[in-house]
């Protein structure tokens, strides 16, 4: 037992190092995610616990067991805050501390008051599970891949043990120490054993977990558009491939919006304006088109709009729509009741075309647009018996 107990300590003092330092590192590779920075202090703190409680042999036994459990309980609260940070959700500050604050009652209570040994490690083990259990609905509700799924049962696990520990070595074993006989029991071992194996797996989930959405993160940024946030052109062939590869494309249409004169607004106000142009008429579009299609920004001032299947008379109207709002927007950059238009040209997709003739045939009615003067909607009138090759009339 002695030889187990200390094979887990020194396991314990590794995992707890190693990992800090790795989701320390995480953290200051990508500053923009919290959880890691969360995680690495959650990890360190563990290690002072984890330290306090190999102290009491040296220190005060009573001071260095309570030390050690605070910093227990503050590794649980800081692992559920990571899950909030992950979520982006609010954590229940005032949850954690009322938890946090009875728990710390009961310690001192059989600690210094009534001294008691025993209770004093089944109120830190119960404590520390409740501050985790915080974190679970969460997770549970909130996962979105196997990952996640895996980092919930993984907490849930871990919240069962906090739980069960005490249960099964006082209640089933009927195990009892003293703080002087703490070192070699079994409650010392199992609880070293146990916290190693699952600050293991904890730990590599976590990092698995994370690291998943480091990769999502430069996917995602490698397919959106850095200064509107919409999805730029590998983002809209990349769409198109998993949307509407193979499919039929009927019933379609597919937009291709222009702001007009564009270049004279970079050119008259610089480019800071023009960029809070293109923000503005991006935002709009998004909200316009919510629930009706997918738009992305596939040149400087080129918006391509691709409609869910709906009638050509509603894809008439959503381009008109789009044109007369996109006019009626105020930039304050410049002069007072100067509007930028849009041009559309819009087409019907059938579903004997790729999506890449039916984008030609949409710019071809584009060009029309702004030939007859911009601030139109041409649209794309088919050749039924070659709806191939369409002209723009």
């Amino acid at each position: 037992m002695a030889d187990a107990s200390l094979f887990f300590r020194i396991l314990m003092i590794v995992i707890l190092t190693v990992f800090t330092i790795v989701f320390a590192a995480l953290y200051a590779y990508d500053r923009d995610q919290k959880a890691p920075a969360w995680i690495s202090l959650a990890y360190f703190v563990g290690l002072t616990s984890f330290l306090f409680d190999l102290g009491r042999s040296v220190f005060d036994p009573v001071i260095s067991d309570i030390l050690a459990k605070l910093a227990f309980w503050l590794l649980s609260g800081l692992w559920t805050l990571s899950v909030f940070e992950y979520y982006q959700i609010k954590p229940p500050r005032k949850l954690l501390m009322i938890i946090f604050c009875v728990g710390f009652a009961f310690l001192l209570w059989f600690g210094l008051h009534q001294p008691d040994i025993i209770r004093r490690s089944i109120f830190s083990s119960i404590t520390a599970g409740m501050l985790l259990a915080c974190a679970l609905p969460i997770q549970w509700r909130k996962r979105k891949n196997m990952l996640e799924t895996a980092w919930s049962w993984a907490f849930s696990g871990l919240c069962a043990t906090y739980f069960l520990r005490p249960i099964i070595i006082y209640g089933l074993l009927g195990e009892r120490y003293t703080a002087t006989s703490y070192v070699g029991s079994s409650y010392a071992a199992v609880l070293h054993s146990s916290s190693a194996l699952w600050g293991l797996a904890c730990g590599i989930i976590m990092l698995l977990v994370m690291g998943n959405k480091l990769i999502e993160k430069h996917l995602l940024a490698s397919i959106k558009d850095p200064l509107t946030g919409l999805l730029n052109r590998r983002g809209l062939d990349t769409y198109v491939n998993k949307n509407l590869g193979g499919k039929k494309n009927s019933d379609r249409s597919l937009m291709i919006l222009d702001l007009d004169h564009f270049k004279r607004v970079n050119d008259k106000f610089g480019h800071d304006a023009g960029d809070q142009v293109l923000i503005r008429s991006a935002a709009l579009l998004q909200t316009l088109t919510q629930g009706l299609g997918t738009i992305a920004r596939i040149g400087g001032e080129e918006f391509v709009i691709l409609l869910n299947k709906m009638g050509a008379k509603d894809s008439r109207l959503v381009a008109d729509h789009l044109r007369l709002s996109i006019g009626m927007i105020t930039h304050p950059e410049l002069p007072e009741n100067s509007k930028v238009t849009a041009s559309i040209g819009m087409a019907a997709m059938f579903s004997e075309e790729s999506f890449a003739m039916a984008l030609r045939r949409a710019d071809q009615a584009l060009y029309q647009a702004k030939s007859e003067g911009r601030n139109r909607v041409i649209e794309a009138i088919p050749d039924r018996r070659k709806p191939w090759l369409q002209l723009a009339t």
